[in-house]
């Protein structure tokens, strides 16, 4: 595996360690929204922002892991066969 690949794939992890870290630190907005919504009150966040804002979010990490398919995609490609030794054949 070439070392620029290697970077790339482990900027592409962090990134998408970052990214679910930040999805589970605003689940709690989540929450306080089904739980107005579920008692009838004022929504404490605007919903819709929210959502677009967590899609967004989402839209990102299932680029990324597309991206880290490709790369070990490349990864295989790049790794030589095995070859039969005098034994085998």
């Amino acid at each position: 595996m070439n070392k620029e690949a290697m970077e790339q794939k482990d900027r592409l992890i962090e990134e998408r360690r970052q990214l679910e870290s930040q999805l589970s630190q605003g689940d709690y907005k989540v929450i306080k929204c089904a739980e107005a919504k579920a008692a009838g009150a004022e929504l404490p966040y605007d919903s819709e922002q929210l959502h677009a804002e967590r899609q967004a979010v989402r839209d990102r990490i299932n680029a990324i892991e597309e991206e880290l398919r490709e790369i070990e995609d490349e990864i295989q490609a790049d790794e030589p066969l095995d070859t039969p030794n005098e034994e085998e054949v």
